[in-house]
């Protein structure tokens, strides 16, 4: 499964089905606000949740991660990533995986989640009502709403009256008036969409700029896609405002046909590079008065097995069948911290009233911030400190000194033996060469003296980023001033010139470890070593 961008689609529906090309482009509706306070937005896949009788996906089941002694162990074990949530919930209830899954997100800086919501996966709408449920019941301050994703099969009126029946017996469950809906300022229920055009039906020819018509008025793309989103608004007895994504090096007219129609967007993963897509997308959206929202991935690894050149997932017994000759793994250069970093500074240059997080949990692409051997603490600590300084609230950290190393468990021309998986880059910007270092994030209340593995540095107060050597075995990183030790730690994960089989997510770890992760686990050990 693929993940989103945030793009805020803002469809202004009409009275008695008006279909009038004038009642949906350029409405008044588009340049409304959609937040009256900064709020951050991740994308919650909503069925990668573990509970009794519900197992992870094979794309991040703990059960293939060891190379040895699985269905996997043929090509060194499918996945990479092991969720702290396996751990902790095989035979809790549902409720009690929300519950965790809440505090964590709450813990990380995360305000409110959109769900993936495809078609023909009714069996998660329970899921969906838990999170309402139990934020409600413990008194954890959230919001919620869907992401309408890739929909196909069917005519229109088929898509619309899917998703419709199960949106309406959600709201109804859960109280249409319930305050943790995501809803703009005048009431308009915020909608993402990832991928969701297919919910149109677009007549065939239809391009910007050219063909398609309805009522023999020339019609563009995105003319049909708000029509599907007012039929679906309709059907739910709702007011949209959808946030449409950008999942491509977009065009200026192409932008511009969206925001015809549509009052923001999201950007999906893009990196951030010297000419980054958001320059674009923010100047059209003020030009426009429209809401550009900022987007921030942390990593992008698929631990899932991909049949070679497409985006068709393998099973485990699939991914063991087509070996590595016919299988390949989806990445993207980020830099270490880098990518995060730069995106989260861009929001805040921009003011931006909504910061999107790509994503939650989406461990099968590796782009997760929740509790993961990987990633750690690590980017739960940055979105924390940049969340304070867009919001221009006082640092978390103000009171202490805190340090975050990142790295990757290998240099990039190592070779990994025997399971070399062939890697494919599915973005570019950001210099692979940047990832061959250790990056320490220091947020520090005076001047210190940064030592890692042996190397010391000056560095400021404040924040600051400083690269070290990758050199192989465990990292640590110390912290001094004025003669004394201000924090020291060494990484659980190691640094090696053997590794076994291919690994390009990005390691985090940090001084505030045990600070982040007691209230939610106690004082029990549940990382082994990766």
């Amino acid at each position: 499964m693929k993940k989103k961008a945030l793009v805020i689609i803002g469809v202004a529906l009409t009275c008695g089905g008006v279909r009038a090309q004038d009642g949906l482009k350029n409405a008044a509706a588009l340049s409304l606000p959609l937040t009256d306070k900064k709020i951050v937005v991740a994308h919650c896949m909503t069925n990668i949740i573990r509970y009794k009788g519900h197992k992870f996906e094979d794309s991040c089941n703990p059960d293939f991660f060891s190379p040895t002694g699985n269905i996997t162990a043929s090509i060194g074990g499918l996945t990479q990533v092991l969720p702290m949530e396996d751990t902790l919930l095989t035979g809790a209830p549902l409720d009690s995986a929300v519950a965790f899954d809440l505090r964590a997100a709450r813990a990380s800086g995360i305000d409110a989640f959109q769900f993936y919501y495809p078609l023909h996966t009714e069996a998660w709408d329970e899921i969906i009502e838990a999170y309402f449920r139990v934020s409600e019941a413990l008194h954890i301050p959230f919001s919620f709403t869907f992401c309408i994703s890739h929909p196909s099969g069917g005519t229109q009126a088929d898509r619309v009256a899917s998703f419709a029946g199960r949106i309406n017996r959600i709201m109804d469950a859960v109280g249409r008036d319930n305050p943790r809906w995501l809803r703009t300022p005048d009431g308009r229920l915020v909608v993402y969409l990832w991928a969701g055009a297919g919910l149109a039906d677009i007549p065939e020819g239809t391009g910007v700029g050219a063909g398609g018509s309805d009522a023999d008025v020339p019609r563009t793309p995105a003319y049909y896609v708000a029509r599907a989103f007012t039929d679906l608004a309709t059907a739910v007895h709702e007011r949209f405002a959808c946030i449409y994504d950008i999942n491509e090096q977009i065009t200026s007219v192409k932008l511009n046909d969206i925001l015809d129609y549509f009052p923001a967007c999201w950007i999906w993963t893009l990196p951030y590079r010297e000419h980054y897509i958001g320059n674009l997308v923010a100047a059209t959206c003020a030009k426009r008065h429209r809401s550009f929202t900022g987007s921030a991935f942390c990593d992008f690894y698929t631990s899932k097995l991909l049949a070679k050149g497409t985006w068709n997932i393998f099973s485990a017994e699939g991914a063991a069948a087509a070996g590595l000759q016919k299988s390949d793994r989806k990445y993207i250069v980020t830099g270490l911290s880098y990518n995060f970093r730069k995106l989260w500074e861009f929001g805040i240059d921009h003011d931006v009233p909504v910061m999107n997080i790509i994503t939650w949990n989406d461990y099968p692409e590796g782009h997760h911030l929740a509790p993961e051997i990987n990633h750690n603490e690590g980017f739960s600590i940055l979105l924390n400190y940049y969340k304070s300084v867009w919001k221009k609230e006082p640092s978390p950290y103000a009171d202490r000194d805190v340090a975050i190393a990142f790295f990757k468990q290998y240099a990039r021309a190592t070779k990994p033996s025997p399971y070399d998986f062939t890697l494919v880059p599915v973005e570019t910007g950001i210099d692979p060469a940047s990832e061959d270092s250790v990056d320490v994030v220091t947020l520090l209340r005076k001047a210190s003296t940064l030592t890692v593995n042996g190397q010391s540095v000056s560095v400021p107060a404040g924040m600051a980023d400083t690269r070290f050597f990758q050199a192989q075995g465990p990292v640590q990183v110390a912290v001094g001033r004025n003669g004394a030790s201000v924090l020291a730690f060494t990484t659980p994960a190691w640094i090696t010139l053997h590794p076994l089989r291919t690994n390009r997510l990005t390691y985090s770890y940090s001084s505030e470890h045990r600070t982040f992760f007691a209230p939610l686990v106690g004082t029990h050990n549940l990382w082994p070593t990766p």
